[in-house]
């Protein structure tokens, strides 16, 4: 009767930390569906009140970018050496196709596909495409920011290989 009181209480034991563990693991599906929606809601953002204010708001106090220099520019300071102020005719739409998020829900980070329009010196419209990824943390109070935000654009296509010129017919012989 003690064997089997101690191999239950050695079996609780060993046990509690997993169920502990089972009742603070954060839902995952739930935190990428927030992730997701912070995605669009910061475009959204970037579509109805301007690409700065958008990339402002949504930027966590110590954010950076790769294109800056990280080591000088973090934060506010970041947004404005990258954004800069918006520009008249130009707009920066994206859509995520992938998100997921730390298994202890406080990083998450979503990539895809981003479009920039901008008016060309020409008047004619200029469409440039790629890829964005997007890094977010947990704050304090619960919201998300992201920390650090990048865009590669695609690589134009190579050029068509030229086209061999076609040799002139020979010609025919009088009378066909």
């Amino acid at each position: 009767m003690k064997i089997i009181r101690h191999t239950v209480c050695c079996l609780l034991l060993a046990l509690l930390p997993a169920a502990a563990f089972a009742k603070d693991a954060p839902d995952k599906a739930k935190l990428k569906a927030e992730v997701a929606a912070m995605e669009d809601a910061f475009c959204a953002m970037a579509k109805e009140k301007g690409i700065n204010a958008a990339f402002s708001y949504y930027a966590a106090p110590d954010v950076a970018f790769i294109d800056t220099d990280p080591r000088k520019y973090r934060g506010p300071a970041a947004v404005q050496q990258r954004i800069g102020p918006d520009t008249p005719g130009v707009s920066l739409t994206w859509s995520a196709m992938f998100t997921d998020v730390s298994d202890d829900g406080t990083l998450g980070y979503n990539y895809g596909r981003y479009q920039l329009r901008s008016p060309g010196a020409d008047g004619q419209e200029r469409v440039r495409e790629g890829f964005f990824l997007t890094i977010w943390k947990r704050q304090p109070d619960g919201s998300w920011k992201y920390v650090m935000d990048n865009g590669a654009a695609d690589h134009p296509a190579p050029p068509a290989p030229p086209v061999p010129p076609v040799p002139p017919a020979a010609p025919k012989p009088p009378g066909n």
